[in-house]
């Protein structure tokens, strides 16, 4: 026994990692800390500009919407106002049918004065009475129709009370 015993020289490995692969490690663990930091970070500022954007957009519809009520409010108003002026036309309308008429009645009431001046200038010697058509044969047409509708109103209002010739008489004396 003499003879020495070489036994094979085995390496076992130890239970610490080589300093290489911790530092390794430890890049590697940053890198993914970092990456889900920077992750985060990205997601929440797109988060904001959606945020933005909608708050952009919904002001976006808000003026849209006072836009709208604005122009509906013109609308209304201008309708308003043609409404206005279309009435304002018509009373102007009315106006003028009724200054007509009035004309018409000023034409009619001088063609009475003139018929009563005649029938006055007439009778100064006789006494007559005229009615209905007996007194349109010199009249015009529309003196006509004037003096048979003063006959039927004062057909309606009673009898024709006595006249005074000799004070018409001195009245028609002071237009000559």
């Amino acid at each position: 026994m003499s003879e020495k015993v070489v036994v094979p020289k085995f390496e076992i490995p130890s239970e610490t990692m080589h300093p290489a692969i911790k530092a390794v490690a430890v890049i590697g663990a940053l890198l993914l800390g970092t990456t889900a930091i920077l992750g985060f970070a990205i997601w929440h500022r797109r988060s904001e500009q959606e945020a933005a954007v909608a708050r952009r957009d919904a002001i976006i519809a808000a003026r849209a919407a006072e836009a709208k009520a604005a122009e509906e409010k013109a609308k209304a108003e201008a309708a308003a106002k043609e409404l206005a002026v279309k009435e304002a036309a018509r009373k102007a309308e009315e106006a003028k049918e009724a200054a007509k008429q009035a004309k018409l009645a000023a034409a009619k009431a001088a063609a009475d004065q003139k018929l009563a001046e005649a029938d006055a200038d007439k009778s100064e010697g006789h006494h007559h009475h005229h009615h209905g058509k007996a007194s349109a044969k010199g009249k015009s047409a529309a003196a006509a129709v004037a003096s048979k509708s003063s006959d039927d109103k004062d057909k309606k209002t009673g009898p024709k009370s006595t006249r005074d010739n000799a004070a018409i008489d001195k009245l028609l004396a002071s237009f000559k």
